[in-house]
């Protein structure tokens, strides 16, 4: 919501909600539509969260295929990019988005962490019992160029030296990782989705026959809707520039909410405000003897 605060373009918000549409997600987003100036579409998807993360990750497909299908129905035209509420994004990535034709490609910045609030991630990573000292704490995904600037293959997130170490389900005390490609790492021209088959390029599949795919566990990423992978278009300096952030966060499972978004009991709020004293000059004493009866001659000609 604050990232489409800053955008200088015309913004549509699809908002899939799982498990339908609750009235706690739509009074945000009115609060969000008075205050930004973007369209909001807010639609429900029949199926609940799933509480294990491989049927998590199956779930967020299919809502995301759910929203493009809005895209087909109401023929918008832009660009469009995936995003949940586990990335962060600088405004830098949707002026580079815009330079796509069909389908892009940009690096994700990973950081990987426990769902224990009071874990460090980067303690966590010197604690694994296999760290492979030349490669840096933090993984990015993303295209990966020749010398010349040419898609030749993708950067992916190595996940062995975290064996046995991933998280199962929500609120399981353990890493939670990204899986394969990320969809908040593609873009593509709404075009792609349309239903008139004239808008899309020959190496491009039709949005029905891509989501039949997904109903035997076959599509992981936007990749899934070209024929050939070499067709996708590598942005941010040919993927040297990371632009986009991972940082999965999920709610407990023992969570009271969204249900009328009300803590009880209520937490307690310290506030420490460190306050410096102004050296102000120190005031005279006295007045000098002339100065009582200015001031007073000032403020008797102010009243008239």
């Amino acid at each position: 919501m604050h990232t489409l605060m800053n955008l200088p373009y015309d913004v549509v918000w699809i908002v899939v909600e799982a498990g339908g549409v609750t009235n706690e997600t739509a009074v945000l987003l009115e609060r969000a539509k008075a205050n930004l100036n973007v369209r909001v579409k807010h639609i429900g998807f029949d199926k609940k969260m799933p509480m294990f993360w491989n049927d998590r990750h199956k779930v967020e497909s299919e809502m995301r295929l759910q929203a493009l299908r809005v895209v087909r129905e109401e023929k918008l035209d832009g660009i469009v990019m995936f995003a949940d509420d586990s990335n962060m994004h600088t405004l830098e990535l949707v002026d580079e988005i815009q330079k796509v034709e069909w389908i892009g490609a940009v690096s994700v910045g990973f950081l990987v962490h426990s769902s224990q609030s009071d874990q460090d991630p980067f303690e966590i990573l010197k604690n694994l019992d296999v760290v492979d000292e030349k490669k840096p704490a933090l993984s990015v995904q993303g295209p990966a160029c020749n010398s010349s600037d040419q898609l030749i293959g993708w950067h992916t997130f190595d996940s062995t030296v975290y064996e046995q170490k991933s998280a199962n389900y929500i609120g399981d005390m353990a890493l939670v990782l990204p899986r394969k490609l990320e969809w908040c790492g593609f873009v593509m021209n709404s075009k792609l989705v349309w239903e008139e088959s004239e808008f899309r390029p020959e190496w491009i599949k039709d949005l029905d026959t891509v989501a039949a795919g997904d109903e035997v566990g076959e599509i992981e990423s936007p990749l899934s809707f070209v024929e050939d992978s070499s067709m996708v278009e590598p942005l941010g300096s040919c993927g040297k520039k990371v632009m986009l952030w991972w940082l999965r966060v999920e709610a407990r499972t023992d969570s009271k909410f969204p249900s009328g978004w009300i803590i009880d009991p209520q937490l307690e709020v310290t506030v420490a405000v460190p306050v410096k004293r102004t050296p102000w000059p120190e005031a005279p004493t006295e007045l000098p003897s002339n100065t009582e009866k200015e001031i007073t001659t000032s403020i008797q000609e102010n009243v008239r």
